[in-house]
């Protein structure tokens, strides 16, 4: 969709498994399904936003049940790399039926555009969890991502 503030993209994703997963006594197999709800919004030329909102059925063991998340991402014009990008974001998944009571993540990330068929990502990640029996944990993640589009 298109705005006076820039292009937007929303959907909704609705997941469905079969199933074989196991419940939370592991007894018996059940589905993991999940409603989501996503929105991305260009802020203008350089600047841009997104948030995320996701349910999730609880039949199957799952750390999650519900989860939200949104952040911002940078266009890279300031540096003359127009096609690269800067994201930075947060996200807070909840009400699992297993040991974690929450996750935080906080991330950034910065994305390098090769040419019109190839870009690289790397990524930082924070994460704690709250874990019901045994308190928190926390940790740092590093990541990278190669993407081929033909």
């Amino acid at each position: 969709m298109d705005s006076g503030l820039g292009e937007g993209n929303y959907r909704a994703i609705i997941n469905i498994t079969s199933e074989d997963f196991l419940n939370l006594a592991g007894t018996e197999t059940e589905s993991l399904n999940a409603f989501l709800l996503s929105f991305d919004q260009e802020l203008g030329e350089i600047l841009g936003a997104w948030i995320r909102f996701g349910w999730a059925n609880d039949d199957a063991a799952r750390d999650w049940q519900s989860l939200y998340s949104g952040g911002i991402n940078i266009k890279g014009s300031g540096w003359q790399r127009p096609d690269d990008t800067i994201g930075i974001g947060y996200g807070f998944f909840d009400g699992g039926n297993m040991e974690i009571d929450n996750t935080q993540v906080f991330e950034t990330y910065y994305r390098y555009v090769v040419n019109e068929f190839l870009a690289a990502s790397a990524n930082i990640q924070y994460m704690k969890d709250s874990i019901e029996v045994s308190g928190d944990t926390d940790g740092w993640v590093f990541g990278g991502r190669l993407t081929a589009e033909i």
